[in-house]
């Protein structure tokens, strides 16, 4: 006889369970108070099972305790439990009462109450004699929709992971341990209990909660009693996996991540000891095994990262998840337009992770959205407001941190706090950089420790221009500069930061001079957020001088690329407040250099005061034999000067750039001087050569690959073709070179030949098309304070839409606003003004007309784009009298 055949084996006393209730003591079963004939030997057994509910019988010792002997068969004992099923209703794939483990034995997984005090024991020979008893008659089988096994009730908030859903139950199918991974609160338990709802197999799932279990002992314990398999099953792993060893079930072990050791050495037993087993792992950190499919989870999608788009909340899953949280607190909440873009912004600044964007809408009811996007600098203050039965490490989003960095060994979380000084995406050279030589990361270990970090779902990554690209979590970066400062080791992290800064754009600056624009600058760009955390940091007051050395060294080496990356605006102010602090003798050269050159070429400041600059720092560049730097100071002058004076001669420059230029250098590097050149001819009156000329360069540029360096070129030629009086051709040249333009993704940043696109098509006539395209690059220029650019164009607008007068006005706005800057014009505008002119003295009107265009100017220059294309149009024109 068993071991279990030693236990009693009926409940003590009548018990009820479900509609039913059993009263051993008078061999009877009755259901909603009327008895139901069944006895002998399937009454034996249904009261041996009741007497024992959870627990696992086996065969033998049903058959022991009701039959006394072996000498039955099991088909007696199958062909009696199946009598009994009948009897309750109960069906086998979705019992209520008797579960059939198979190839085991039987489990009755009702709640089984006491119905009044305990009789006597029964009296199994009694209910065993009655056994030749007539079955009684089948009963109808309930429909029943619960699985066996303990998972919770569906929760809402499943948005937006339907194609993980699949990808997770695909992994499950193929694989028998699954590890779902992701940083806290990214919603890995939701998605894994939504996963095993639908892939519950024949024995059910069974949900194992490990976050409040910190006795690694426990561990076995705690998932035999979960499965309800006895004390004997809690022995020890082998005597856990025997129990499990017939069973066809799905195990989830949730929140695994701070017993990944122990969990990964009970999983790898059970796995081994019970084929038909499947595990379900989440956890911040995989397990390591070597039969483990990790499935990373990413935050909920977001919004193109463009600081003015507002997508509609429906359009991606973070802003639904927002929304539906919100109307959990305030159901008849109705998304407003103009909350838009502030629920895009809320998203992006949480990086779609669920936890956070579910605290802070929590916050929506009593703060609005405007007042939630307003107050996430202070976010760990702000998302507090969880639900009461939330998991105490997901009550608040500085909760849930506090458990994430908890995990981390000392060397990891120092590593956080020191790669938190990046701003949006970084390198892993750039992580390197920061953290070699530093207390936590000896040379040789940073990559390990960034791929540990990696692992831990702190350190995601993306293959980008230049490689991999790395981001923290913008919460987990707070929570680590926060974690720095209380542990004193952000300023040597700013420091290393600022140092890799500067090697890394001095690189870009020498490198630009002799590679295509569109294979360095998608590269330079991706760093331009960590640039400007950079010259923050080094550019103050109180930076030591060391690093106000590097900050400004950086500064002069990037002056073009604010230009390039079409923030020309932003660097004149980095420059300007540069500037202004004191600096080396050689930072000062390199400083006036640049600033030279972004005059020369960003137009910021007027010429003359950038030709000053450039002078001041030619002697030390020329002493230091600085050939590059030299050419392009030459450069520079040659494309300020014709705006002093309109009979400059550029010989003596372009003399200088040949002797400066290198024996080594192609005609990408020489088509600097090769433009200084053609715009010679292009002064001196030769402008069908000046045309041919250009095209010659821009298609030089192409064979070398330089499809960016041809526009300018292709720009020049327009408008030698434009003073030539070939409009269509010129009009058609700039829009070929804009559809390149725009595919590469750079209007802004090739915003002049836009603005000459534009001009030359309201020369021409004026159209729909080409007032759409003015107002295109108006509201281009105005952003960078450049708007009195394309002055002289907005004359055309007015005349060909029938208003004579009001195009002699604004062409009198365009004089007093050149005279006022000192600037003269080129060819170009010149030949603009002056069709202009003619246009106005073959008018019938042509007196007032003139009188018009030499009275006193009443016009500022917002007022000349309104008045030439239309009032409220544009965005917030600059006001230039």
């Amino acid at each position: 006889m068993t071991t279990d055949a030693l236990l009693p084996i009926a409940p003590n006393g009548p018990v009820t369970f479900g509609p039913f209730v059993l009263d051993v003591a008078q061999a009877r079963l009755s259901r909603d108070g009327q008895p139901l004939p069944l006895g002998g030997r399937p009454l034996a057994v249904l009261a041996l099972l009741a007497a024992h509910p959870g627990r696992l019988l086996t065969k033998d010792a049903v058959l022991d305790a009701v039959w006394g002997h072996r000498h039955v068969t099991e088909s007696a004992l199958k062909g009696t439990v199946n009598l009994l099923r009948s009897a309750l209703g109960d069906a086998v794939k979705t019992p209520r009462f008797i579960e059939t483990v198979p190839r085991c034995g039987y489990r009755f997984v009702a709640t089984v109450m006491a119905l009044q005090a305990a009789p006597s024991a029964p009296d199994v020979a009694r209910l065993s004699a009655a056994s030749a008893a007539p079955a009684a008659p089948a009963i109808a089988a309930l429909p029943v929709a619960l699985a066996p096994g303990n998972l919770p009730p569906p929760q809402a908030g499943l948005v937006g992971r339907e194609a993980n859903l699949s990808a997770l139950a695909a992994a499950l199918h193929r694989q028998r341990l699954v590890t779902l991974s992701g940083l806290g609160g990214v919603g890995k338990t939701r998605l894994a209990l939504a996963c095993a709802a639908q892939a519950a197999p024949r024995d059910g799932a069974w949900l194992v909660r490990l976050e409040d279990l910190h006795d690694a002992a426990l561990l076995v314990p705690l998932v035999a009693q979960t499965l309800r398999l006895g004390p004997g099953a809690a022995a020890d792993v082998a005597a856990l996996g025997r129990a499990l060893s017939p069973l066809d079930l799905l195990l989830v072990l949730d929140n695994a991540e701070h017993l990944v050791a122990e969990v990964a050495g009970m999983v790898h037993a059970l796995l081994a000891a019970a084929p038909a087993l499947r595990l379900l792992v989440t956890s911040q950190l995989p397990l390591r095994l070597a039969f483990e499919q990790v499935l990373p989870l990413a935050p909920l999608g977001l919004p193109a990262d463009v600081a003015d788009s507002a997508p509609a909340p429906d359009d991606y899953a973070a802003a639904r998840l927002f929304c539906q949280s919100v109307r959990q607190q305030q159901p008849a909440w109705v998304v407003q337009a103009a909350e838009h873009a502030d629920i895009a912004a809320i998203c992006r600044a949480l990086d779609g992770v669920p936890l956070a964007l579910e605290l802070a809408a929590a916050r929506v009811p009593l703060l609005g959205v405007a007042g939630v996007r307003s107050r996430l600098d202070q976010r760990f203050a702000l998302l507090t407001s969880a639900p009461r039965d939330a998991a105490q490490r997901h009550r608040t989003l500085a909760a849930a941190l506090d458990w994430t960095f908890g995990l981390l060994t000392p060397a990891e979380r120092g590593s956080l706090q020191r790669l938190a000084v990046f701003v949006g995406d970084f390198s892993a050279e750039a992580a390197e950089a920061v953290l070699t030589g530093s207390d936590v990361a000896p040379a040789g270990e940073a990559i390990d420790l960034l791929e540990r970090l990696r692992a831990c779902s702190l350190l995601p990554y993306a293959p980008g221009p230049g490689g991999s690209w790395l981001r923290l979590f913008d919460s987990v970066r707070r929570y680590a500069l926060d974690d720095a400062a209380r542990h004193g080791v952000l300023a040597d992290a700013q420091c290393r930061h600022l140092a890799w800064m500067r090697q890394c754009f001095e690189a870009i600056e020498r490198a630009e001079f002799h590679t295509p624009l569109l294979q360095w600058l998608p590269v330079a760009r991706r760093d331009i957020d960590n640039l400007r955390a950079a010259l923050r940091h080094g550019l103050q007051a109180s930076a030591p001088a060391t690093q106000r050395e590097d900050a400004l060294c950086l500064l002069a080496a990037t002056a073009m690329f604010w230009y390039r990356s079409g923030n020309r605006r932003e660097g004149w102010k980095w420059l300007q407040a540069g500037r202004a602090l004191p600096a080396s003798a050689r930072t000062t050269v390199l400083l006036d250099h640049a600033v030279g050159m972004f005059t020369a070429f960003a137009q910021m400041a007027l010429p003359a005061m950038g030709i000053e600059a450039l002078l001041r720092s030619r002697a030390a560049l020329m002493e230091a034999g600085d050939h590059r730097r030299c050419y392009l100071s030459l450069y520079s002058e040659a494309q300020m000067r014709p705006r002093l004076s309109s009979d400059f001669d550029p010989s003596l420059l372009i003399a200088g750039m040949h002797h400066w230029a290198d024996d080594g250098w192609g005609t990408f590097e020489r088509r600097h001087v090769h433009m200084v050149e053609a715009s010679m001819l292009r002064r001196q009156g030769s402008m069908e050569t000046y045309v041919q000329v250009s095209a010659r360069l821009a298609n030089a540029c192409r064979a070398a690959g330089g499809l960016a360096e041809s526009w300018p070129h292709a720009n020049g030629q327009a408008q030698g073709l434009t003073v030539l009086g070939r409009l269509d051709d010129a009009c058609a040249l700039l829009q070929h070179a804009l559809v390149e333009i725009r595919a590469a993704g750079l209007l802004r940043e090739q915003v002049s030949l836009l603005a000459i696109a534009a001009s030359a098509a309201l020369r021409r006539d004026g159209s729909p098309t080409a007032q759409a395209l003015g107002r295109e690059a108006l509201q281009l220029l105005q952003a960078d304070d450049m708007a009195w650019w394309m002055a002289d164009a907005l004359p055309w607008a007015a005349w060909h839409d029938g208003r004579a007068a009001d195009a002699a006005r604004l062409q009198a706005c365009a004089d007093a606003l050149m005279a006022a800057r000192g600037d003269v014009r080129g060819p170009f505008f010149g030949a603009l003004r002056s069709a202009m002119v003619q246009a106005i003295d073959s008018h019938p009107q042509a007196a007032a007309l003139q009188a018009l265009l030499h009275a006193p100017v009443g016009l500022s220059l917002a007022s000349a784009i309104d008045l030439a294309l239309g009032a409220g149009l544009l965005c917030a024109p600059a006001c230039c009298a």
